[in-house]
């Protein structure tokens, strides 16, 4: 992966048509806080998706991505994986795979806490979606980092105003991928 500041934090490992998509990303604000952006559905729906969880393992975990045409809309469905509160989230998802989400505590005993999430995406599907599935992703995460500050996404105009960037980010990866 490229040294461009933009894309610090992504990696891909390539094992045939699957791949494994690791974003790192450090937050000013406590392990809690970013657990509950994970797991409370008035929260993920302000950064992420609609959702529906039963946080034990073997429990529902399915999401509604907002940013489409409201009238087709549609669950995809999930299970939980791995549960270990308020550090470890890991899920399915029926279309993007395996998501693992680590909380890592930094700072310890600082005036303000900070945290470090890993997400791990694992996936199956062409090389293009690599660079579109880690572009999409990075804008997540930095509507994470607003939500988390009480800024929230307006999905209905999510498309219009984040396409140019999300275009962007998918041919910066593309060709951070092509680096050798």
């Amino acid at each position: 992966m490229s040294e461009d500041p933009e894309l610090l934090g992504g990696a891909v490992l390539h094992g045939g048509e699957r791949a494994t998509l690791t974003l790192r990303r450090e937050y000013p604000h406590p392990v809690a806080a970013l657990w509950t952006a994970l797991t409370l559905p008035e929260v993920t729906r302000r950064w992420w998706a609609a959702l529906r969880a039963d946080l034990r393992p073997g429990g529902e975990f399915s999401l509604m991505w907002l940013n489409g045409d409201p009238a087709e809309l549609e669950w995809w469905p999930g299970r939980v994986t791995a549960l270990d509160p308020p550090r470890l989230l890991e899920h399915t998802n029926s279309e993007h795979g395996l998501l693992r989400w680590e909380l890592e505590p930094l700072d310890a005993g600082a005036l303000r806490a900070r945290t470090r999430l890993r997400l791990t995406v694992e996936l199956e599907g062409e090389d293009d979606w690599v660079p579109m599935s880690l572009a999409a992703w990075h804008l997540h995460l930095e509507a994470l980092e607003r939500a988390l500050d009480g800024g929230a996404v307006d999905w209905l105009d999510w498309g219009a105003t984040s396409n140019a960037r999300r275009q962007h980010l998918r041919a910066a990866y593309a060709g951070a991928l092509r680096t050798p």
